[in-house]
């Protein structure tokens, strides 16, 4: 029963949809498409996921920016990585980003041509508007 365990996270290591967190003994892996935004928390970081819950993660927001390369997470701030599928708007002129689920977070000054040009190569695929 062990044995099957633990093939069974090593397939899940392998395969790069799954985030592991927490402990060797009682971690759990969380699906990266279900993570919203993660959020600095001095050398730890909280990860959002779209039910609403909040996970502790004790890595670092830089840490997690390097991991999810892969799939497309998005820096907007030193304190805040995005998942782009759940952006809904953009209001340049605020500088702030809202995401499904009521979720609104500012975007700095350095990050905000990045999210600009973002918006108008339309390299995202999903659809959402930019206020004006």
């Amino acid at each position: 029963m062990l044995e099957k365990r633990e093939n069974q996270s090593l397939l899940i290591t392998k395969n790069k949809k799954f985030l592991r967190v927490g402990s060797k003994l009682q971690g759990e892996y969380i699906d990266k498409s279900q993570i919203v935004y993660i959020e600095a928390y001095e050398s730890y970081s909280w990860i959002c996921l779209r039910n609403g819950s909040r996970i502790l993660s004790c890595k670092n927001i830089g840490t997690h920016e390097e991991s999810f390369r892969d799939v497309s997470f998005t820096r907007i701030h030193r304190s805040y990585l995005i998942n782009p599928n759940y952006l809904k708007l953009y209001e340049p002129h605020y500088r702030l980003v809202h995401l499904k689920g009521e979720i609104v977070l500012p975007v700095s000054h350095r990050k905000n041509r990045l999210i600009l040009k973002m918006v108008s190569n339309k390299e995202l695929s999903t659809p959402f508007r930019m206020a004006m």
